[in-house]
């Protein structure tokens, strides 16, 4: 998605499916510096085509946290990663991952990182809520732990349809059988 209606951008939250809009480019982007973007959010200039946040480029949405082996949260800003350490969800021992490059490093090692440095609040347009890292995690587990599931009364389900059909095999091998004999 290019830029091309800077002024007419739409924010639809993946939690809640929440508009917000229109406003112009620059507050989508402010929104996504303040973690008030999530990674699964969606952005769109006509509220009909929706692409997720992250794959907007000049969001930069670039940085993924490690938050446990093979757990990760984002992608995010290098502002919203500074807004979740001013938060202490995370701290600048935190593991972070470019996904353009791959680079990993802690957080502390950052060229954005400082510490002092706190992100803009913005004002004058109707916001979307601050992300939260455990949130979006508890999320994430309720969400797998529903496929999951989904997945083994699938599962149960095919279980039962297998010794059904195993059944109806070993009857039909029977008549066969049979037939078999009374040819003899």
């Amino acid at each position: 998605m290019t830029i091309d209606h800077p002024v007419n951008w739409f924010l639809k939250k993946h939690e809640t499916a929440e508009v917000f809009g229109p406003v112009p480019f620059e507050q989508v982007r402010a929104w996504a510096k303040a973690a008030q973007v999530n990674p699964h959010d969606m952005v769109s200039t006509d509220r009909e085509m929706w692409t997720k946040a992250p794959m907007i480029p000049d969001l930069a949405m670039d940085w993924l946290i490690e938050t446990s082996e093979d757990l990760f949260y984002g992608p995010t800003t290098p502002e919203a990663l500074m807004e979740f350490c001013r938060l202490g969800e995370i701290s600048r021992e935190t593991p972070i991952v470019n996904c353009c490059t791959g680079e990993r490093i802690r957080l502390g090692q950052a060229s954005f990182f400082h510490e002092e440095e706190m992100p803009p609040q913005t004002e004058g347009f109707h916001q979307p809520q601050r992300g939260s890292i455990r949130v979006n995690l508890q999320k994430r587990i309720r969400d797998v732990e529903t496929g999951l599931l989904e997945k083994t009364r699938q599962l149960t389900a095919a279980k039962d349809t297998i010794q059904r059909l195993e059944g109806r095999i070993r009857e039909l091998e029977g008549k066969l059988a049979e037939i078999r004999v009374g040819h003899q």
